[in-house]
C-alpha cells in the first residue's frame, strides 16, 4: 500500500507587515524556501512533479509557477496556486497528498505564501472605492469581516475575554520557550539577513494583554495581542509516495503520515 508522507519542511521567518520583508514580493519569499526543500530531498533522486502553493492576498496569476522558476527548479516543473482564503496553504498540502495517493505524482512541493507588505491595492471600477477583500457570500447572505465574526462567535459560544487572554498568554510563553530552545532553527530559511521570527513577544503576559482595548468596538473580545502580524511566512513541504514495503531511504523518512493528514482533513483549514 502506498501513502503520502511529509519528508521535509522549511519556512522563512514570520515577519511583521512593513518591516524586514517590506520590499519582498510573495514569490521572492517563497523561492528560497522552495530551493531549500528541493535541496533537502535531492538525495532521493526523484524529480519534482509539481509545486502547489496557497495564496489569497495577491498579486494574482500563478504565484507557485513564478516562485518555482525563481527558485531555479527548472522550466519543466509546473506550478499551481490555490485560493481557499485562510485555509489556502493547508488545502495546497491536502491537494498534493491526494495526487500522491492517487498515483498521479511521486514528489510534490506544497505549502503557502503571503506578503502583506506587497499585496496590491485594488479599487472598484464604478465607484473608485478601495476593494478591501473579496466577498465571501453573495447578496442576501451575512458576510462579516473576520474580526467582528470572531466577536460574534465568541459571544455565541460563551468564550470570555479572560479565557482568550489566558490562551494567548500561554501560546506566547510556549512559543518563546520553543524559540529559545532552538526548536524552530532547523526549519528556518534566512532571507536577506532576516533569520528570526518577529513574533512571538516575551512580554505578552496576562497583565499586558488585559491593558489592550478591544480591537472592535462592538465587543470586548479580540485584542491586538491575539492578532496575526504576518508578512510572507511560508511553510513548504514535500510529499512523496511511500514505498509500502517497510524499507527506508535517506530522503523518505516521514515527518508525518496518513494519520496526521486525516486529522488535518477532519479539522479543516480555519483562518
Amino acid at each position: 500500500m502506498t501513502a503520502p508522507v511529509l519528508v521535509a519542511a522549511r519556512r522563512t521567518p514570520i515577519g511583521t507587515a512593513g518591516r524586514g520583508f517590506a520590499r519582498h514580493t510573495v514569490d521572492a519569499l517563497a523561492a528560497p524556501v522552495l530551493a531549500a526543500v528541493a535541496e533537502a530531498v535531492a538525495p532521493a533522486g526523484l524529480g519534482i512533479d509539481d509545486v502547489v502553493l496557497g495564496n489569497c492576498m495577491g498579486p494574482g496569476g500563478d504565484v507557485a509557477r513564478v516562485a518555482a522558476l525563481r527558485a531555479g527548479l527548472g522550466t519543466h516543473v509546473p506550478g499551481v496556486t490555490v485560493d481557499r482564503q485562510c485555509g489556502s496553504g493547508l488545502d495546497a498540502v491536502m491537494q498534493a497528498a491526494s495526487r500522491v495517493r492517487a498515483g498521479d505524482a511521486a514528489l510534490v512541493i506544497a505549502g503557502g505564501a503571503e506578503s502583506a507588505s506587497t499585496a496590491p491595492h485594488r479599487h472598484w471600477p464604478d465607484s473608485g472605492a478601495r476593494y478591501p477583500r473579496a466577498p465571501f457570500a453573495p447578496a442576501g447572505f451575512p458576510d462579516p469581516d473576520m474580526g467582528p465574526a470572531a466577536d460574534r462567535l465568541a459571544t455565541l459560544r460563551g468564550i470570555s475575554r479572560a479565557r482568550q487572554d489566558a490562551w494567548a498568554a500561554r501560546s506566547h510563553a510556549r512559543a518563546i520557550a520553543a524559540q529559545a530552545a532552538g526548536v524552530f532553527d532547523a526549519e528556518l530559511v534566512a532571507v536577506d539577513g532576516v533569520a528570526r521570527d518577529d513574533r512571538p513577544r516575551a512580554a505578552m503576559d496576562l497583565g499586558r494583554l488585559a491593558r489592550f482595548r478591544p480591537a472592535f468596538a462592538e465587543a470586548d473580545d479580540p485584542v491586538a495581542g491575539r492578532g496575526r502580524h504576518r508578512d510572507g511566512g511560508q511553510l513548504v513541504r514535500i510529499l512523496r509516495r511511500g514505498r509500502g514495503d517497510g524499507r527506508d531511504e535517506r530522503a523518505d523518512r516521514p515527518l508525518a503520515g496518513p494519520s496526521r493528514a486525516a486529522r488535518a482533513r477532519r479539522g479543516g483549514g480555519r483562518g
